[in-house]
């Protein structure tokens, strides 16, 4: 997961705020699994199982609370609304939340590295319509597709390949995916949508090397808004505390939260999650 300061974020925001053309709305990991629960190689192409979960229809872009609220709430324990984690219907549009990201999506390289040119029109685009498809084949909830993205690489296209023991490239960093433009050796100017829409489908449908999100949804087996949150976590770090605690456990501690908030309506509002930098302060244990 690659993270931006608030300050790079809303200095990158009155960047964008110059180039009005760009802000047409658009309509239309180390992941290691080494503690419980541990996940199994997987085949690609998945889809989500349960029918109370699975969506293959994504054509309604209007299917949320419009913009949501842009502030930061942090939520602990079992991803469950009984644990106070938003239900469903608190949950933005796809559509807000696309253009209220979208202002990220054109920054984001440069500020991950100064290097990385920056998404074109076409690659956001490209982003939007990935989703989609994405969506419709495996029956994942766009939105929760775009949350992940953005937690992973701020939707940049040339975001750095990372391996810390697992090899993440692409936008959602999946688990050892063929797709990416930046493999830390070449850079890809334009990257292709193609190549785009691949790294979506392989961070939601899943790799030969490891599972995407609806594999993460089906795992958990809750049948209810949980899935989502402890799907987040499972795709962080490749399992769940045995706890059942989603700040607990390796890898990045406030995943699921951050993803919870982004789901509804979290944007540029300063976190208030300390579970990575003071993770005592959320009860985590590493197991």
């Amino acid at each position: 997961m690659i993270k931006l300061s608030l300050a790079a974020l809303v200095t990158g925001a009155c960047l964008v705020t110059s180039l009005p053309s760009l802000l047409n709305p658009i309509s239309g990991q180390s992941h290691d699994g080494s503690d419980t629960l541990s996940l199994d190689r997987r085949a690609t192409g998945g889809k989500v199982t349960n029918k109370a979960l699975a969506r293959f229809d994504n054509s309604n872009i209007e299917d949320g609370m419009g913009n949501g609220t842009d502030w930061y709430h942090l939520y602990l324990g079992n991803g469950t609304e009984a644990a106070g984690w938003p239900s469903k219907d608190k949950w933005v549009s796809f559509e807000d939340m696309f253009n209220n990201y979208k202002l990220q999506m054109y920054v984001a390289c440069q500020f991950l590295n100064w290097r990385l040119p920056n998404n074109d029109i076409a690659e956001v685009e490209a982003i939007y319509d990935g989703i989609q498809i994405a969506a419709d084949a495996s029956g994942v909830d766009h939105r929760f597709i775009l949350a992940i993205i953005m937690q992973e690489s701020h939707g940049c296209v040339r975001v750095n390949t990372t391996d810390l023991g697992v090899r993440n490239p692409g936008i959602m960093q999946n688990h050892n995916g063929k797709a990416f433009c930046n493999d830390n050796k070449k850079l890809t100017t334009p990257c292709p949508a193609a190549t785009i829409h691949e790294m979506i489908r392989e961070g939601t449908s899943g790799t030969t090397s490891g599972d995407g999100l609806a594999h993460c949804i089906n795992l958990s087996g809750n049948s209810d808004v949980s899935d989502y949150y402890r799907a987040a976590r499972i795709y962080n770090s490749g399992s769940i505390s045995k706890t059942g605690n989603l700040q607990s456990n390796i890898a990045t501690h406030c995943y699921a939260s951050d993803i919870a908030n982004r789901l509804t309506g979290w944007v540029y509002a300063p976190s208030t999650c300390t579970c990575d930098d003071d993770p005592k302060s959320c009860g985590v244990v590493n197991h």
